[in-house]
């Protein structure tokens, strides 16, 4: 009778946790749907993960600006706009392809330009931001007639003097609009960073609560972020549903699979007393199945979860957009539930105390293998829900997407404290904020690497993480 109430206290927790998941993932019925939009003349343009750069300084043959001067955006993409007093124009735009930015003809001859069109190819790629800046202030060369009217001109100054003064003016504002671009790309790179953690931390929390359970490290769980994004291309491009409904598909299919690995792989190797090593190395083949047969099925390339762009809007130095918002308020909030999950309720108060001690735990009259059991459904879900959101945020999602991000998530884990309940996020913000403000510094491709060499530093000073309670071994 005591089993039987307990399972039912069980139950009712797991119906709890669901319900207000599904009440989260309802709110992705508040992003509106976007609409493809053309190239946009802005005033600032910071690359983000839905829209590239194209724009410039227009200056004459002496480096100085050019102001009010028309210059015209055509190809994928079209739109107009003018030079500022300081020759600055600039557009954003959301297609890849080739691009052209002409100037009236007269520009060129009045200003000694060398060129009044230029042609650059704008590729955002999967993961990286673009900028393409162009510029049309190579002189062309002097002849002798302008110097003619140049000397006729009635200057007193002497041209090494002049030249002097315009080198100083340049210099200074060189400088000055490099540091203004420093720290645009300085809040730019920081806030992308914030929510590329969140979403970072949301992959992470389920695979802390695996290892925390069963002490088992998944190289799978990667592939559980690839599923979730793909089953919603599913939905919204294959079968036409809308995006909620979608991002309940991928959630479900997710926490599916997790309760059949349990059933078919994990649970029988439990019972076989097969260790953590073990069953490490089985994850391994497990991820490398699962991706090839995303691969064969759905392809190499990037599948949009959206085929429409959201409009940007400015946030102080910040460019971001309504959709961008939503997902990064969906995985605080989910995050948030999930914690009161652990700390609010009668089965997470036994999944930390099954983390703490499985033995201990048994003998207290926890049931581990069911509380095992939902850790896996709620993990997968939870990894499910993140591959939907960082699919969206990306504006795609690929066959090897998970495997791309299971170092972040390993690294996040290891820095917060393997098998802690806050860990894996503090962990997830900290990676994200350093992965994207590295880009500063280094180049965009290897914006992960700073990631990696975090993991390393934790491991050789604090290898329990910052939460992670230090043990004795042997």
């Amino acid at each position: 009778m005591v089993a039987l109430l307990s399972k039912k206290r069980a139950l009712r927790s797991v119906m709890v946790f669901a319900g207000a998941a599904l009440i989260i993932i309802l709110a992705l019925l508040a992003v509106p749907p976007a609409t493809a939009s053309a190239a946009e003349a802005v005033t600032t343009c910071n690359p983000t993960s839905s829209n590239a750069c194209v724009n410039g300084i227009l200056q004459d043959s002496s480096k100085q600006a050019i102001a009010g001067v028309q210059v015209t955006l055509g190809g994928e993409e079209s739109a107009t706009t003018t030079t500022d007093s300081s020759g600055k124009w600039a557009f954003s735009v959301t297609a890849d392809g080739e691009y052209t930015v002409s100037l009236p003809s007269d520009v060129m001859k009045n200003h000694g330009l060398k060129s009044d069109k230029a042609t650059v190819t704008v590729k955002k790629g999967d993961f990286s931001k673009a900028r393409q800046v162009v510029r049309f202030d190579e002189a062309q060369e002097s002849d002798g007639a302008q110097e003619s009217d140049g000397a006729q001109s009635g200057s007193s100054a002497s041209p090494e003097s002049s030249d002097t003064k315009a080198s100083t003016q340049v210099s200074s504002g060189q400088e000055e609009s490099a540091f203004s671009n420093f720290m645009s790309r300085f809040w730019q790179q920081l806030f992308s960073g914030v929510i590329f953690g969140l979403m970072l931390g949301l992959m992470s929390v389920g695979m802390n609560l695996v290892y925390g359970t069963t002490k088992l490290s998944s190289f799978s769980h990667g592939e559980q972020v690839s599923l979730g994004g793909l089953m919603a291309y599913v939905g919204t491009q294959i079968l036409h549903w809308p995006l909620v409904l979608s991002a309940i598909l991928a959630v479900a299919v997710g926490a599916a699979t997790g309760l059949l690995q349990n059933e078919l792989v994990w649970k029988p190797l439990r019972r076989r007393h097969i260790g953590p090593m073990q069953q490490m190395i089985v994850t391994i083949g497990l991820s490398m199945a699962l991706q090839y047969v995303f691969q064969f099925f759905f392809g190499g390339d990037v599948k949009g979860i959206t085929t429409s762009v959201p409009q940007g809007f400015q946030m102080g130095p910040i460019t971001t957009d309504f959709t961008t918002l939503m997902l990064a308020g969906i995985a605080l909030v989910v995050i948030i539930a999930f914690t009161l999950f652990l700390y609010g309720t009668r089965l997470g108060r036994a999944t930390r105390a099954v983390s703490d001690n499985p033995a201990l735990a048994s003998a207290s009259g926890i049931n581990v293998e069911q509380v095992v059991r939902v850790v896996w459904i709620i993990s997968t879900a939870l990894a499910a829900l993140s591959g939907v959101l960082i699919g969206i945020y990306l504006n795609g999602i690929a066959w090897n997407t998970g495997a791309l991000m299971l170092l972040l998530m390993f690294s996040a884990v290891t820095l917060g404290g393997l098998g802690t309940a806050n860990g894996a996020l503090v962990g997830s913000l900290v990676i994200g904020v350093v992965a994207d403000m590295s880009s500063l510094v280094i180049p965009d491709d290897m914006r992960y690497v700073s990631a990696l060499a975090i993991l390393i530093v934790v491991l050789l000073i604090r290898p329990q993480g910052i939460f992670g309670k230090q043990q004795r071994v042997g």
